[in-house]
């Protein structure tokens, strides 16, 4: 071949390859009907609802929990035995307030394997610093570090909320919930006027705001001459003892975070997307409480596992602590009515796991820094993810998925990175535990944003995803 064709067969492909779409998957709202369609609307605002309240991993505890009562799952304790734990009984577990897991029982016993979606339930944050009150300039402020990979800029001039609890010496607890209600006072991080700016100008995008500069307001009102408060923080600590029984030695032992308060909306005239805080990612985990209620008596047991601080590192909330293996040693021992090490070990190497996060989709404004050819889309369908580097399922797993997947008509596409860019899962310590393990989920856009943007058939497709996985033989 001369040169002269080699170049115009290699223009050739080059120019398909730009041109050809990026999966050969279609938007799956193609692939339903009206009355599946209004499933899915339905569907989308009863998330909305459910994330309007669930604003940190504590609040989707407390709101996971109770609608699992509303479904039959009863809270599981050590000392429940076989008898009580027919096929098809529903349990739940709680560990500190901050990690919940669902499971029913299955036919076959428990040490033939077991079947988890595990999601985490934190959020990119800001919180409290221990000795958080400062008087600046007029105006009190909360002193705060970063919880996750935010932007700082993006928590600027918007409403913010105060969401936690205050563990007190005496054993009692606060809990504090401010700015959810619209008659609630917010708190606001303040910026420059583009008038007096200048002399900042010069900051990088992530520098626009320092992280140290992230102290929203609290309180402003003057001390007059003749008050008992020396400074507005006084007077800020005495509606709290006032309101709260909160003295300031107790914020030493506090759990408080600053949320945005803005509500879960619809996004575009179509009502195609929904706009909420923290999708990444008690969006996933929010699906899987729903598809675990929704089935009937399992083969294998199955689990609805939401764990916290994924975002950060895992501690005793996470995954990477022994509870839920005790929970499981427990349903061993309670079940077979004996437990050893060797059982457990079994148990996990028969077990499959769907690890759900989020992940980015492609940015309809901003497409070029991802690998268009490999992205997930906005209304696609739930996303498997090949993160690479170690993080790929095995191949016979992954193809056990897809049929999964394909037999229940669940609409699906992949997602992977190009060198240099990407995060990752918690999905390395089932993989760890001699499990069979993949990452599923949605993309979702603006991530790690105090207002994150997903598609309501995509949530609706990993619904569909998680279920044909708990009932598929």
């Amino acid at each position: 071949m001369s040169n002269i064709n080699k170049f115009f067969v290699v223009a050739f492909f080059i120019s398909f390859a730009l041109s050809a779409p990026a999966q050969e998957f279609s938007s799956a709202w193609l692939e339903i009907d009206q009355q599946e369609q209004a499933q899915v609307m339905n569907f989308g605002e009863e998330f909305k609802d459910f994330m309007a309240v669930a604003r940190s991993e504590m609040w989707f505890v407390r709101e996971g929990v109770e609608y699992a009562e509303s479904e039959g799952f009863q809270e599981w304790t050590p000392d429940i035995n076989n008898s009580s734990m027919p096929p098809g009984s529903r349990w739940y577990a709680i560990n500190r307030d901050r990690t919940l897991v669902l499971f029913i029982m299955g036919n076959k016993p428990i040490t033939d394997g077991l079947r988890i979606v595990n999601t985490h339930i934190d959020s990119p944050r800001i919180e409290f610093k221990t000795i958080p009150i400062r008087d600046r300039n007029g105006a009190v402020t909360i002193d705060t570090q970063v919880h996750g990979g935010i932007k700082n800029y993006q928590w600027v001039n918007i409403p913010l909320g105060i969401i936690g609890r205050v563990d007190k010496t005496d054993g009692s607890t606060v809990w504090v919930e401010i700015g959810l209600n619209e008659d609630d006072p917010i708190l606001m991080i303040t910026d420059l006027a583009p008038h007096v700016d200048d002399d900042y100008r010069s900051r990088t995008q992530r520098n626009v705001i320092a992280t140290e500069e992230l102290e929203p307001i609290i309180a402003s009102l003057p001390v007059a001459d003749n008050s008992d408060f020396a400074m507005p923080s006084d007077r800020l600590m005495a509606i709290l003892s006032d309101e709260y029984g909160i003295e300031s030695e107790d914020l030493l032992s506090a759990d408080l975070q600053i949320i945005p308060v803005t509500r879960p909306r619809d996004v575009g005239l179509d009502r195609a997307l929904v706009a909420a805080y923290g999708q990444d990612d008690r969006s996933t985990a929010y699906v899987s409480l729903r598809a675990i209620a929704d089935v009937g008596t399992p083969e294998q047991t199955v689990f609805a596992y939401a764990v916290n601080n994924e975002e950060t590192n895992s501690w005793n909330t996470g995954v990477n602590s022994e509870w839920f293996n005790t929970l499981i040693a427990e349903l061993i021992a309670a079940t077979t009515g004996s437990f050893s090490d060797l059982d457990l070990r079994r148990t996990y190497a028969r077990t499959q796991v769907l690890v759900s996060d989020t992940t980015t989709a492609l940015n309809p404004i901003f497409p070029s820094p991802q690998n268009q050819m490999l992205t997930s889309r906005l209304g696609y369908g739930l996303v498997v993810k090949e993160y690479g580097a170690g993080r790929e399922a095995n191949s016979e797993f992954f193809a056990y998925i897809r049929g999964v997947f394909d037999d229940a008509d669940v609409q699906w596409q992949t997602h992977s990175y190009d060198s240099g860019y990407g995060g990752g899962t918690i999905a390395a310590w089932f993989a760890g535990q001699n499990m069979d393990v993949i990452d599923v989920g949605i993309g979702i856009a603006s991530m790690h944003s105090p207002y994150e943007l997903s598609s309501k058939i995509d949530l609706w497709e990993l619904y569909g995803g998680f279920k044909a996985f708990y009932g598929a033989r």
